[in-house]
């Protein structure tokens, strides 16, 4: 096992760096991700320099797009110095009035 430049030890021939001056620099895995045999959409999975992973899915037969995020923190993994930030920032974005679901 090795680093990826990042702190996370992965298996590093599975991970290939991506410069464009299109797009922040970014790791690309370049190992094939198992699907079904039925799914015809295309995979990627990418992580930015500050750690953040992202699957990137592409549907050619879809006709709108969409985007998720799951954030596996709350109130029990805030540092002392930060007790309640989670519930902080629900309240932030209520005033603000952005839906949360």
């Amino acid at each position: 096992m090795s680093t990826i430049g990042i702190g996370v030890s992965e298996d590093a021939q599975n991970w290939r760096r991506h410069l464009s001056p299109k797009s922040p620099p970014h790791w690309v895995y370049t190992k094939a991700i198992q699907k079904s045999q039925q799914d015809d959409r295309d995979y990627r999975l990418i992580r930015l320099d500050n750690g953040l992973q992202a699957m990137l899915i592409h549907d050619a037969n879809a006709d709108k797009a969409a985007a998720s995020l799951d954030v596996a923190v709350g109130h029990l993994h805030d540092p002392v110095r930060t007790h309640c930030r989670c519930r902080w920032s629900k309240c932030v974005l209520l005033i603000r009035g952005v839906p949360i679901g």
